[in-house]
């Protein structure tokens, strides 16, 4: 009788010590879960404040590049040449770029040929966007024309860093058009175009020495410059923590009540710019 109590008793303890080490294991299992769940609230406030840093200095940017691009003194005005241009501010660095809108073709305005041009490659056409919008009203954003014409992201891609709704007419400016958009104009000369290229590059150029330059598609061509701008602001943090990329189309000049209107504003939490880009030390 005293061997079984010996024997039960003994399974007991063992019992017991086994719940104990269950105990134990969950407390420290728990203990895992709270310090982790801690250090990942941290990672995540801190995210949420680097963000949040990006957000508010982008838009400094943008007020900015507005600044400059609308100074009439030399030495501080910006030219809205697709240039990037660093600044140090609050703590990060500013990586700015202003591209200026009438280099861009605006697709609710744009002439029938170059629409064509442009679209046909990519399976549509001049008639089909002429359709949509009759039917639909203008585009407030290129992006739209995926939709609208049934295009493919590739095409969207190709197609929309020459693209605008903010061009104010359907012809573009060469002396700040890229060489996508030069070279969708009907007709465009791959050489002309490469030749102005580099004397504009050079700063050699005139708005009429790029026409007589260019005279196979002079008639798609202006020398508006404005009122609408692009600006894209990347943020790098430094002393501290702040990251983010926006881009914003601004008109200048045609309020008397502000000294500039954002007519469209875009903000991702991304990395502030691809590496090897050259850049200007701002002024």
């Amino acid at each position: 009788m005293g061997a079984g109590w010996t024997k039960a008793g003994g399974r007991e303890r063992g019992f017991a010590l086994l719940v104990v080490l269950w105990i134990v294991t969950l407390l420290a299992l728990q203990v895992s879960i709270f310090n982790l769940t801690v250090r990942d609230a941290g990672a995540l406030a801190g995210n949420e404040m680097a963000i949040a840093r990006g957000e508010a200095l982008a838009s400094a940017g943008v007020e900015l590049a507005a600044a400059r691009v609308a100074e009439t003194e030399a030495a501080w005005h910006w030219n809205a040449d697709g240039s990037t241009r660093e600044v140090s501010l609050g703590g990060a660095r500013l990586y700015v770029t202003i591209t200026d809108e009438a280099g861009r073709f605006d697709i609710n305005e744009i002439d029938g040929d170059v629409a064509d041009s442009l679209l046909r490659p990519f399976g549509s056409s001049a008639d089909a966007l002429t359709q949509w919008i009759d039917q639909n009203g203008p585009l407030l954003d290129p992006s739209q024309l995926q939709r609208a014409l049934g295009l493919s992201a590739a095409a969207m891609l190709a197609l929309e860093p020459y693209l605008t709704v903010h061009g104010g007419d359907g012809k573009i400016n060469a002396l700040v058009a890229p060489r996508e958009a030069l070279l969708g104009l009907p007709g465009a000369n791959a050489a002309d175009v490469e030749r102005v290229l580099k004397l504009r590059q050079r700063g050699l150029l005139s708005a009429q020495d790029v026409a007589r330059a260019l005279s196979s598609v002079d008639k798609w061509l202006t020398e508006r410059t404005g009122p609408a701008y692009r600006v894209e602001v990347a943020v790098r943090g430094e002393s501290t923590s702040a990251i983010g990329w926006a881009e914003a189309t601004i008109l200048l000049g045609k309020d008397d009540k502000t000294p500039f209107r954002v007519l469209s504003w875009r903000y991702e939490p991304r990395a502030p710019m691809e590496k090897g880009k050259q850049v200007q030390r701002g002024g």
